[in-house]
């Protein structure tokens, strides 16, 4: 598993590549799959701020400043998505990893690598994001693909709204591929894996929360 073909072909055939991951003894190009993944979410946060989505703060500003320092805000934009996605890739790639490591005596480098089939799952959720901004309006919170949408209708609570804004199907797709492989790789009760598995993933979600919580205070 050392190179990127691997890395997709292990996302959508699981059934295969959960046993292959489990009898190897050794797992080449870890570490360099681990970079180039970050460096993708890097460019896919870029590209992302590029054409503007989550920067609705500035055009608040376009009246109040010069054009100048507005397109210097909107370079620092996408300077700070860029290395927010870089964190992002890294936090997801190495948190779960870490806390199913300290659960298991699977070794680290077989957990990073299911780490490497579910960030593309985030990323490509981030890309089909993006379209939907830019013809329909839509932000994260009001994503077809997440229950921000509905928690709109039932309640007023913004922490409330960005929590469940953060699951989605892709979210639930990542579960999937998380339970999947670390049930094999691990050989505990599937009822153990699964409770690991949304635990991790319910504090990401929580703190994912908290941030968008916080943010949307500072803008208003």
């Amino acid at each position: 598993m050392n190179n990127r073909v691997e890395v997709f072909r292990g996302l959508f055939n699981y059934k295969y590549f959960t046993y292959k991951l489990r009898d190897s003894e050794h797992v080449p190009g870890v570490w360099k799959n681990t970079f180039l993944l970050i460096l993708l979410s890097g460019l896919v946060f870029g590209i992302s701020a590029y054409f503007g989505i989550g920067s609705e703060y500035l055009s608040k500003k376009l009246t109040s400043i010069s054009r100048e320092e507005y397109e210097m805000q909107k370079l620092l934009f996408m300077a700070g998505q860029t290395i927010l996605g870089i964190v992002f890739g890294a936090i997801m790639i190495f948190l779960p990893a870490l806390f199913f490591w300290t659960l298991s005596d699977v070794d680290l480098k077989k957990l990073l690598t299911v780490q490497f089939f579910v960030l593309p799952i985030f990323l490509f959720e981030k890309i089909i994001g993006i379209p939907l901004a830019l013809s329909l309006g839509l932000t994260q919170v009001s994503s077809p693909f997440a229950l921000g949408t509905i928690a709109q209708y039932i309640t007023g609570n913004d922490f409330v709204i960005y929590f469940l804004a953060s699951i989605s199907i892709f979210k639930v797709w990542a579960i999937f591929i998380e339970y999947k492989y670390l049930k094999i790789l691990t050989g505990k009760n599937p009822k153990i894996v699964l409770l690991m598995v949304i635990g991790i993933n319910l504090i990401i979600w929580l703190f994912a929360a908290l941030v968008s919580f916080i943010q949307f205070d500072k803008i208003l």
